[in-house]
């Protein structure tokens, strides 16, 4: 039960806590005239009936109007039961005395008192000032019906009503009396407390707010400071006015940047991060940063006041000089080095650098210091990079590195790296520092001679296959030679010259085989050693010129050539380049087979990121899949029975190399061979 009641008086709690308050007060009248009312219940039945039946009737609405207002006032609806309850109970006193003593009755004298102390307590001054004047005013509609005889008053109540009214209204008053106190007493603790909490700001802070005043000649007035106004400048408000104000205590060097924020604010515009230096009391020099607002005078259009605070950076200051003096002294050693050199904190910003760093990276110094890899490097780089330092502090251990460098440039460079964790004297990383020294030259060195090394290591390769390759292929007609000579002998002693002439002439063909082969092996033993000036021609003319040269097995084998000249031009040996195209040709004529409509087609292939692609297209018999890899071997023959020595195929392929191109095939089996081939 005690529970139920406890929750039932309790006033309700909102989240608006002027809210909060307004219905304290109004639950505390509330139920402080219900329980009035109860309490006059008691002392009812010793009035005369009628007026008994009065009261009764009066306590009844005060009872369940106040019990409504308590209903309103837990659902939110604090204010409009505020109105409600004081209007109502001025209605209330206002009929009492209409229909009682009028003037002369307590409804009057002490109802209206309590009606405008009510309302001055929940609703403000304003509303109690109307209460007044309304309440005054009825008194004289009193007055003058009382004098014209509309209204009959009664000359006085009984004696027991009069200390009925007396215990509605004075306990009332008392309750009134006592919310006053309280809300007086609990607005003084929230100013105690402000100013407290505005002493311990001022003690811990190191930031004041103002106000001044601006008249129309532009003058500023300090109206009021709050925070560390004295602990930053020595001096109280007063003080500071009467020697000078904000100016007066202001840096000579400074004056002109206080001057153009001037300006801003009277153009209506924010000041925001001005660092200025005054003078405090002491004489010492106090770094402050100024934020400043704008209260501006629509009316007159221009400025009337400035609202801002002065945050004092002086630690902060003396410290970025102590950092700077570091930094340069730390470049200084750096500059030393004949290497790059850097500095980076653990997040990898740079915080020093060298002249050394500086080149390489073809940046200034400002574009560097701040930045991390990702600011300077493309991100694969600095990914990279980056790794390098999280292993540094997390190993805490040395590392010697070559890595790439890109500039984002299009230049790659080679550089060999040591990095070193930088500790405190806890033994914490706190960054890194590196060396780094260019070895492009020497890796372009390294890279060269492991090209060559390479190419000599094929040559070597090739060297032996072709040894090997003309040992056999020399060998072969010497064979023949050697055993038809035999055979001339037997011949002759038989004297059988039919058989002499056939043989002879077996001995002729491999003589004439031989020097085929030597001659095809002369020529391709000067390719590369003597080859003819280079000179730029257009594609269109070398082909032409090899079309002129197997003009005839063109015809005879009526092949249609399909040429598009796109007016491309080439640098080099142009006869070694015609001789290119007639083998190509040649061999693709060679090998149409029954084709009934043979076809060569002879162009290029255009692709922005490629060297050119000239090739030579037939639709002849094409190659099979095993042979394609020796195709450019050296005396390698598809068809053993095709006239030619089998090198033709080798020395276009030696001549494309030498122009710093490649050449390859591509075949299909029945449907014909392509021949693609570039020059640089």
């Amino acid at each position: 039960m005690f529970e139920f009641l406890k929750k039932i008086l309790k006033p309700p709690v909102f989240d608006n806590e002027f809210d909060t308050h307004q219905a304290y007060l109004l639950n505390m009248i509330l139920w402080g005239l219900i329980f009035i009312a109860l309490l006059m219940t008691i002392f009812v039945p010793a009035l005369e009936p009628e007026i008994a039946r009065r009261v009764g009737i009066e306590i009844i609405i005060v009872v369940t109007l106040n019990s409504f207002l308590l209903y309103m006032m837990r659902r939110g609806y604090v204010r409009q039961a505020s109105v409600i309850q004081v209007v109502i109970f001025w209605i209330f006193f206002t009929a009492v005395a209409f229909t009682g003593s009028g003037l002369r009755s307590e409804a009057y004298s002490f109802g209206y008192l309590l009606a405008i102390i009510m309302s001055g307590l929940l609703l403000g001054p304003k509303v109690s000032l109307i209460v007044a004047v309304l309440s005054v005013a009825s008194g004289l509609v009193m007055i003058i019906r009382d004098r014209t005889g509309m209204i009959q008053f009664s000359e006085s109540n009984p004696p027991l009503l009069t200390w009925l009214v007396s215990l509605v209204v004075l306990p009332m008053i008392a309750l009134l009396q006592y919310l006053s106190a309280r809300t007086l007493n609990e607005a003084l603790e929230r100013v105690r407390k402000s100013d407290e909490k505005q002493k311990w700001i001022s003690e811990v802070s190191s930031d004041y707010t103002f106000e001044s005043e601006v008249d129309e000649q532009g003058n500023a007035k300090l109206l009021w400071v709050a925070g560390a106004f004295e602990k930053m400048t020595g001096y109280s408000m007063e003080e500071y006015v009467a020697s000078g104000g904000w100016t007066g205590h202001m840096h000579p060097d400074d004056i002109k940047k206080d001057e153009a924020d001037m300006q801003k604010l009277l153009r209506n515009r924010d000041v925001v991060n001005s660092e200025i230096r005054t003078f405090a009391k002491d004489g010492s020099i106090r770094w402050e940063r100024v934020f400043a607002h704008p209260i501006w005078n629509k009316k007159e259009n221009r400025l009337e006041g400035i609202v801002g605070a002065v945050q004092d950076v002086t630690r902060q200051k003396i410290a970025e000089e102590k950092l700077r003096e570091t930094v340069l002294q730390q470049t200084a050693i750096l500059n030393n080095i004949p290497d790059m050199a850097w500095m980076k904190d653990k997040k990898g910003y740079y915080i020093a650098v060298n002249e050394e760093f500086i080149k390489f990276v073809e940046l200034d110094a400002y574009q560097i210091i701040g930045k991390t890899d990702f600011d300077i490097f493309p991100y694969e780089f600095a990914d990279a990079y980056r790794d390098g330092d999280k292993q540094v502090m997390e190993t805490k251990q040395r590392l010697r590195i070559e890595e790439k460098v890109d500039l984002g440039n299009g230049k790659i460079r080679w550089a060999e790296t040591i990095k070193t964790p930088i500790t405190n004297s806890s033994g914490e990383v706190i960054g890194t520092t590196g060396i780094s020294r260019e070895i492009t030259e020497r890796k372009k060195a390294e890279f060269e001679r492991e090209t060559l090394i390479k190419e000599l290591e094929a040559k070597n390769t090739e060297l032996e296959r072709f040894t090997y390759t003309v040992s056999h292929d020399l060998k072969s007609p010497l064979v023949t030679i050697t055993g038809f000579l035999n055979y001339l002998e037997k011949s002759a002693r038989a004297g059988d010259f039919d058989r002499f002439n056939q043989d002879l002439k077996r001995i002729h063909q491999a003589v004439e085989k031989m020097q085929t082969l030597l001659k095809d092996l002369l020529e391709l033993s000067r390719i590369g050693r003597m080859m003819n000036d280079p000179v730029e021609t257009s594609f269109g003319e070398i082909v032409r010129e090899a079309l002129a040269i197997v003009e005839g097995n063109i015809k005879a084998r009526n092949v249609k050539i399909e040429f598009v000249d796109r007016g491309h031009k080439v640098f080099g040996d142009k006869i070694r380049l015609v001789e290119v195209l007639q083998n190509l040709i040649e061999n693709a004529i060679k090998f149409m087979g029954n084709q009934p409509n043979p076809v060569i087609r002879i162009g290029s292939i255009v692709d922005a990121e490629r060297p050119i692609t000239f090739f030579v297209q037939d639709n002849g018999i094409g190659i099979e899949p095993q042979f394609i890899d020796r195709i450019f071997g050296l005396f390698n023959k598809l068809d053993t029975d095709s006239p030619g020595s089998g090198i033709g195929l080798t020395l276009v392929k030696r001549i494309v190399e030498v122009h710093g191109g490649k050449i390859w095939v591509e075949s299909e089996l029945g449907k014909g061979s392509t021949f693609y081939f570039t020059l640089t």
